[in-house]
């Protein structure tokens, strides 16, 4: 009698959700395998942009690990793009779609070949499209540059998996930065089920970081969104990394209304301590939003905003009024530079700057709009109360 397939569902909010994460990758034996995905991003953002693990049984076998991407709602009901890691041999399709029962999905493999844009030259000065296959090694150069860990597999990129965003950008024909995001399920706090972007990881070389590159691959990432009928784009993103807060609230004017404590668990060149994160919300069709897909950078003086509370002096915390028109927060100069050079100050800082966020940031309190400096040369996170503005 043949042993019927299963499949069984991991539940993120078991206590011992990363610890499963970790075996079930060491028993698929990841660590040899380029095409799995870091599993940082399986425990952290993986579940919250309503993706789901499910590991496949033969009898009590591991026979491969599923990972069930966001594609689309239909008829108010989600669908999925399954990711298939298989351990021993190829599993037959019915029998993986017959262990998923009613959780409608497209099953691709990394391993069934992928195709790209045709290749082509680019045009001097910058360009910004969809990658080519010669692109690919490129891509995980860079990403090991930028962040000095595991990166994320080329085939993402690809037609057949279909990914929510995927774009690089050329300076005089050579790649110098690239984008890919995912779909998601939920986005705005008002909207739970509604398709949207996950803007996963974004990297641009150093040697290029002249041209506003950052900026101008969100803006086609907003812009592919809208023409798709999306109109939310979410991505998260280290609250004290000061040229990224930048990018994303005085460019791109986006807000962020959700704090996460030791978002990833993760060490890498720009996370020596505890990687806490921002949820940033982006939404390109509101007033607020749109002005981000203009080239209008916005300054903002903390000497300009009237009944500021400004919570801290770096590391020493200030008391404030009752329910301040606007709260800063400053937030280092430069963030990486400060964890290598005093590993035990930047704890300092991390554990000062928790304490804030986590006490005034969220969407039934403030959220965070913009960067703003004062005459002393401090930059801090300006939040105003949530309100109708956002929407």
């Amino acid at each position: 009698m043949q042993t019927v397939l299963t499949a069984h569902y991991l539940d993120p909010t078991d206590r011992n959700w990363n610890a499963t994460i970790d075996t079930l990758w060491q028993q698929a034996g990841a660590a040899q395998n380029p095409a799995f995905i870091p599993p940082h991003f399986v425990k952290s953002t993986f579940p919250r942009m309503g993706g789901l693990v499910v590991a496949f049984y033969t009898g009590e076998r591991l026979s491969g690990i599923g990972l069930l991407f966001p594609r689309a709602i239909i008829n108010n009901n989600r669908h999925y793009t399954l990711r298939l890691h298989e351990i021993h041999e190829r599993l037959a399709d019915a029998a993986v779609q017959a262990a998923l029962a009613k959780t409608p999905a497209i099953i691709y493999r990394p391993t069934d070949g992928t195709t790209f844009t045709p290749t082509a030259p680019r045009p001097a000065g910058v360009w910004i499209g969809p990658p080519q296959a010669g692109d690919l090694d490129a891509i995980t150069t860079l990403y090991r540059k930028v962040w000095g860990s595991q990166p994320y597999p080329p085939d993402l990129f690809s037609r057949e998996f279909g990914p929510g965003t995927a774009l690089v950008a050329t300076v005089d024909g050579q790649l110098a930065g690239f984008l890919l995001g995912f779909l998601r399920f939920g986005c705005s706090p008002t909207a739970k089920n509604e398709l949207a972007i996950e803007s996963q990881v974004l990297a641009v070389d150093p040697a290029y970081r002249q041209h506003g590159l950052a900026t101008r691959l969100k803006q086609e990432q907003a812009r592919l969104a809208l023409a798709s009928g999306l109109h939310c784009i979410h991505w998260t993103v280290d609250p004290l990394q000061l040229p990224n807060a930048i990018l994303n609230f005085n460019h791109l004017h986006a807000v962020a209304g959700e704090f996460v404590r030791g978002y990833y668990p993760v060490r890498n060149e720009q996370n020596l301590v505890t990687a806490s994160r921002f949820g940033i919300t982006w939404l390109p069709t509101t007033l607020h939003g749109r002005q981000g897909l203009s080239d209008k950078r916005q300054r903002f003086q903390l000497s300009n905003l009237p009944n500021v509370a400004i919570l801290n002096e770096g590391l020493r915390l200030r008391s404030v009024f009752a329910d301040p028109l606007f709260i800063a927060i400053e937030i280092p100069s430069d963030w990486t530079a400060l964890q290598h050079r005093d590993l035990n100050h930047a704890m300092a800082w991390r554990s000062t700057t928790d304490e804030l966020f986590a006490t005034w940031i969220g969407w039934d309190r403030y959220v965070i709009y913009a960067v703003a400096g004062d005459a002393g040369g401090h930059h801090y996170l300006v939040g105003r109360p949530a309100g109708a503005w956002i929407w």
